[in-house]
This record gives C-alpha cells, structure tokens and sequence, in this order.
C-alpha cells in the first residue's frame, strides 16, 4: 500500500495492540522497509518493552546486510523487544501449514501473495476448502493492487 495508507493502518494498530499482528518487510533491515522505520520511530506505531519480533527467515549473507540486521536487532532491544531470530525452518511453508494457519488465525478476509498468478489461485483454493469464497472473502490481486474493505 501506499505511505499513507500503510501509516493509518499502523495507527490504528498502536491504539488497539492486542488484536494485531503486523507482519512486515525489512528482516535484512534495510533502511526503508518497514520493520527498520517502526524500530528507528518512523512509524505511528513503536515498538515497546514486552513486544515480540520473530524474524522467520536468515538474512542473505554479505556484510551490508549483517551490519543493517545488528543494527535494526539493537534497536529493536533498545525499544524493549524480545527477539526470536532464526524461527525459519524450510524455504516455504507447505499446503497442510497454510491450512494450520488459516484455522488458527480464522481471518476475515484472505489475500494472497508472493508467488506466480498460479500459486495465489491456488491459496485461493485451499482457502475454499476451509470454507472461504473467491470474490467475497478471497481477493486474487495483482501487484500494487488494492482492496477495500468498507469496515468489513
């Protein structure tokens, strides 16, 4: 989404914390993406003693990125956070583990993302499986689209 956007989302996460959980760019901590501007308060929303990061995959390994993730890491500890570095377990997650997530998050609305137009119908279709509707509650969106929920 766009700056502002992203930014009014972050807001009303940081006034109702306990119903969210951001899931965002930048575990290689690079200086733009998201994680890095919410650790250095360039967000709405700020990290805070007790917050939990899980960084779910290893950065690629060259020094720039090293030297950004020790950076972002002691900021984040600065800030109060709890660090869980390396939870990664395999490249992606399998069809059996996007199921366990869908029916342990039970989200409102699924978009999927990060993959060929193949792979997201795909999602899609396990998403209907579990009871969810392509059109009503699944969104296929192509990069940089946007959906628009109303309150729903």
């Amino acid at each position: 989404g766009s700056p502002k956007a992203v930014n009014k989302a972050l807001m009303k996460a940081e006034d109702d914390r306990d119903k969210f959980l951001l899931v965002t760019t930048g575990h290689q901590g690079e200086p733009d993406a998201l994680l890095p501007r919410i650790a250095s308060g360039r967000t709405p929303f700020n990290v805070k003693k007790g917050d939990n990061v899980i960084f779910s995959a290893p950065i690629i390994p060259n020094p720039t990125n090293a030297a950004n993730r020790h950076i972002l890491e002691s900021k984040l500890k600065a800030n109060g956070a709890r660090i869980y570095a390396n939870a990664h377990v395999s490249g992606h997650a399998g069809r059996e583990d996007h199921r366990d997530f869908l029916r342990m998050l039970k989200p409102k609305h699924i978009i999927p993302a990060h993959g060929e137009l193949e792979m997201l119908v795909a999602y899609g279709e396990l998403a209907e499986e579990e009871g969810y509707r392509i059109g009503n509650n699944i969104h296929i969106l192509r990069n940089a689209q946007a959906q628009v929920f109303n309150g729903h």
